[in-house]
């Protein structure tokens, strides 16, 4: 079933429930603004009438109460006039060209009687899981749940605010000692991390002193064999020796790196990490003083 056709069949469907025609055309309208490629592939699945059948009544269910709503809402506001209108009740200025407009002596401007006000007035603000069942909105989350800094403390109840204090004073020296080694630990981290950098420093300055004697020991006794001893183990020597200053330099390069990229990224997610507790404080004691008011 295409969507020309589920509209013309939901409207007939809400007409024989006891809609007017007009007002089943604006809802259905205005229905079909907010259906998703979800309702699309399921109305795509329909055949008959029959098959929508609960969207039809919850529709039409939503259409009496907004209906019977705004007529109490109209005969609390409405003027009921039973004498002649003098000319001194209201000042009529009718448009050139319009009829069968009803004045009222509040002021108010002229209202059309055959038009609809649940025509003008769209349905209400509401959510559609599936196509016509209207959900009401999501609440509001929990106080603890907001962006810390958005809100101050929950403000405590009377006997809220004796168990919170109660229980702050009983947990007192439980908290402090859990805080003190918090930040014993937090600082522990960070002058380790510290120290690593440091550290991986002299050791870059280490390896380039070991590569530099390794080389020169090896070319020079090298060079010494070849002149003294054998032509090959001078060769060898040498060899050796560029070999011993390649791994050195290779050490260097990975520790150079490890103290310029990695113990900075690790520090960084420590403090990174330390923040985001800090900023859990707030919402932690705002939910102990919500669930203090519920006592």
């Amino acid at each position: 079933m295409n969507i020309d056709i589920f509209s013309a069949q939901l409207v007939q469907s809400l007409t024989a429930r006891g809609i007017d025609g007009q007002t089943a055309n604006t809802y259905v309208k205005d229905l079909l603004r907010t259906l998703t490629e979800e309702d699309l592939r399921e109305i795509s699945g329909y055949e008959t009438k029959e098959d929508f059948v609960p969207l039809s009544e919850s529709l039409a269910s939503l259409i009496r109460e907004k209906n019977a709503r705004l007529s109490a809402q109209d005969t609390h506001t409405k003027v009921i006039r039973t004498g002649p209108v003098s000319p001194t009740d209201v000042e009529t200025r009718q448009p050139i060209g319009t009829d069968n407009l009803q004045h009222t002596k509040t002021g108010m401007q002229p209202i059309r009687p055959t038009e609809s006000t649940a025509v003008k007035n769209p349905p209400d603000n509401m959510e559609h899981t599936k196509i016509g069942v209207p959900v009401p909105g999501m609440e509001e989350g929990p106080l603890w749940e907001e962006e810390v800094g958005k809100r101050g403390f929950v403000p405590l109840t009377p006997r809220g605010k004796v168990f919170f204090w109660t229980l702050l004073l009983v947990t007192f020296p439980l908290s402090l000692c859990f805080s003190i080694m918090m930040l014993f630990i937090f600082v522990l981290c960070f002058l380790t991390v510290c120290a690593l950098i440091g550290a991986s420093f002299l050791m870059i300055g280490g390896e380039v002193v070991a590569g530099t004697a390794c080389f020169l020991v090896g070319v020079i006794y090298g060079i010494i064999q070849i002149c003294t001893t054998s032509v090959g183990i001078g060769i060898y020597e040498i060899g050796l020796g560029i070999i011993c200053a390649g791994v050195f330099l290779a050490l260097g390069v990975l520790t150079y790196y490890l103290a310029v990229r990695g113990l900075p990224y690790v520090l960084r997610q420590e403090l990174l990490f330390t923040r985001h507790l800090l900023r859990q404080i707030k919402p932690m004691i705002n939910r102990w003083r919500e669930e203090c008011n519920k006592r």
